[in-house]
């Protein structure tokens, strides 16, 4: 019986471990994308598009262009000037999981 509870204890510990480790590690620049593309990146409004299931290598080329300037947009540029590498992967990465 103390094995039983020790491995559903276990499992259960690894199980929340690997759901804390998806969690982006920005929540206040995922919070800024919601305004415009929705809870999770679910969009309902259509100039906005869905972020939700995109490929993550998608959206990191799409965050860099409108950082960098190569996609114009005052909107999307403001809020994506302020975001590093590792801060543009972690948001690809949130939304691709969505």
């Amino acid at each position: 019986m103390k094995k039983l509870l020790i491995a559903t204890l276990s499992t259960g510990l690894l199980i929340s471990a690997n759901v804390q480790a998806e969690a982006p590690a920005t929540p206040a620049k995922v919070a800024m994308c919601v305004g415009c593309h929705g809870a999770n990146g679910n969009s309902v409004v259509p100039n906005f598009p869905k972020l939700a299931g995109q490929h993550a290598s998608y959206l990191e080329k799409q965050l860099k262009d409108f950082r960098d300037g190569f996609r114009k947009d005052a909107t999307m540029a403001a809020f994506a000037k302020g975001l590093t590498d590792a801060e543009v992967k972690e948001l690809a990465a949130y939304y691709a999981a969505q």
